[in-house]
């Protein structure tokens, strides 16, 4: 008998493992990738193009090294383990672990044991106390009110199991797509540190640039200055008439007026900084300390950009719509899973007695076990419905891939043709400046031998400082526009774990519970 039932059992399983589960397989998206980038023609090296793009080298995941500045290698480090959204993607992840776990627990059978105590007392006027003799009618002798009492009690421990056959594969589908859901938490995280390790340089560039911008206005507000004094030491000597003084102070005036914005733009981007790094304002004072100031970091040789068709498994925000589709695809089949019958297998047994003390024997034994088929007759729709919904997510899904895909091809491009000409604006402005300081000392020989006015002196001071500042802000946005292409490109990294920065979310939400 025993063997008999052990054959059932593997032929049901046997069964149950050969069943195809319902609803749509999933099969990755394709697409057809252009076969270079359109802007790389105009982003070869040559010319005022000093920093080119090569696309046979291979990608360095960990690009933000190539600037050789150890300050900014530690921010992003630290960054990637202390910022607040990179904790809570962690976060995330966990959860969607814990919902895979969760899913992956209803293939098999869910059993609990359980124990009773009590005591019940049926109405002398109900069914039961007819039954008894109860009632107002008549009065029972002492026997049979004893042999029909009201009063019960009832002693029971024992177990109850169910499995719910997965028949259709409904259950097969929710753990495919739960486990689709964790790999999308996991790819949100490494999009997060991406975006972060960007944010990072390009929030450390504009400071550097800004403090450059800073020094730049320190030193023409000196000269302006230092020509104030020639201004009215000649002006004393009679060699200059008291316009000349009115308008040097007016530019003096106009140089002072220059740095505090500068300055609060500088506490503006260190607070910035400290932000990613979850840390309070001023935290990064010393670190960031301006006489630990950094010049703009000289631009590579080239970008390694790779291939355009490289990029869809580099970039991690396309493989995260991919696993979104993989789950709303999966997702189909758990729906269809419910439009066909479903059967349950049960099992209970223990001990029942009415008596304490005859609980333990043998005789007060139970065991029921039997099968439940449940078909659904009428919904009202609400079933195909539900298929319907899936379906229509699972398009939405393909869609949003789609247009992350074209998203990131033309972020690329985009980025590739904004470094090539940031970097010829950059090479104008540097040929431009030498002509205007060249203009400027000129004029200022002419002023001083009273071959010209101090009008004449002005505009070309006025000329140089404007190109000198254009020319800071421009290699500025060279080096952001840098950081723009390698985030486009995919970034693509994991960081290396610091001690001192523990990032494991499972022990910090136990340490958070105990």
């Amino acid at each position: 008998m025993a063997t008999e039932r052990t054959r059932v059992a593997v032929l049901l399983l046997a069964i149950l493992a050969g069943c195809k589960a319902v609803g749509p397989d999933f099969h990755p998206p394709v697409t057809q990738p252009p076969t270079a980038w359109p802007a790389e023609a105009t982003a070869r090296r040559g010319g005022d193009v000093i920093s080119g793009v090569d696309t046979g080298a291979a990608f360095d995941p960990q690009w933000w090294t190539i600037f050789g500045d150890p300050v900014l290698d530690r921010l992003v480090r630290d960054a990637a383990a202390q910022n607040l959204d990179i904790r809570t993607a962690e976060l995330r992840i966990e959860a969607a672990r814990a919902q895979t776990r969760s899913a992956e627990a209803a293939r098999w059978p869910s059993g609990s044991g359980m124990g009773l105590a009590g005591r019940s007392r049926a109405s002398p006027n109900g069914p039961l106390g007819a039954l008894s003799g109860g009632g107002q009618q008549q009065q029972p002798d002492p026997q049979q009110q004893q042999q029909g009492s009201l009063v019960s009690d009832l002693y029971q421990v024992g177990f109850d199991a169910s499995w719910e056959l997965d028949l259709w594969g409904g259950v097969r589908r929710s753990v495919e797509a739960a486990k689709a859901d964790r790999e999308s938490a996991e790819l949100a995280k490494r999009d997060a540190l991406v975006s972060l390790s960007a944010e990072i340089a390009r929030t450390y560039f504009s400071l550097r640039g800004t403090e450059r911008a800073l020094a730049i206005a320190e030193a023409q507000l000196q000269t302006e200055q230092h020509l104030q004094r020639l201004v009215s030491s000649r002006r004393e000597a009679g060699f200059a008439p008291q316009s000349d003084v009115a308008a040097q102070s007016a530019q003096v005036q106009a140089a002072l007026a220059q740095l505090p914005p500068l300055r609060q733009q500088a506490a503006q981007s260190r607070n910035r900084l400290a932000l990613l790094l979850a840390l309070p304002p001023g935290a990064l004072a010393q670190r960031l300390d301006a006489q630990n100031r950094a010049a703009l970091p000289a631009l590579p040789a080239s970008v390694p950009a790779g291939l355009p068709d490289e990029l869809l498994r580099r970039r991690a925000d396309v493989r995260k719509t991919e696993a979104d589709l993989h789950a709303a695809t999966a997702r189909i089949g758990v729906a269809t899973a419910k439009l066909y019958p479903g059967i349950t297998l049960g099992l209970a047994g223990g001990l029942q007695a009415s008596h304490f003390s005859e609980l333990g024997d043998w005789a007060s034994r139970f065991l029921l076990g039997g099968a439940e088929i449940s078909v659904p007759i009428f919904q009202g729709g609400k079933l195909k419905a539900q298929v319907r919904l899936a379906d229509l997510q699972s398009q939405q899904a393909l869609l949003a891939w789609r247009k992350t895909v074209l998203t990131a091809f033309g972020e690329v491009d985009d980025a590739i043709d904004a470094y090539a000409e940031a970097q010829r604006h950059a090479a104008a402005l540097g040929r431009q400046w030498q002509e205007a300081r060249h203009g400027r000392d000129l004029s200022r020989e002419r002023w001083e031998k009273g071959l010209s006015s101090f009008i004449e002196v002005l505009d070309a001071e006025r000329s140089a400082e404007q190109v000198e500042s254009q020319l800071a802000q421009a290699r500025v946005a060279t080096v952001v526009d840098l950081v723009a292409l390698y985030k486009a490109l995919g970034g693509g990294w994991e960081p290396t774990p610091d001690p001192s920065h523990p990032t494991d979310v499972s022990a910090r939400v136990s340490d958070r519970l105990q």
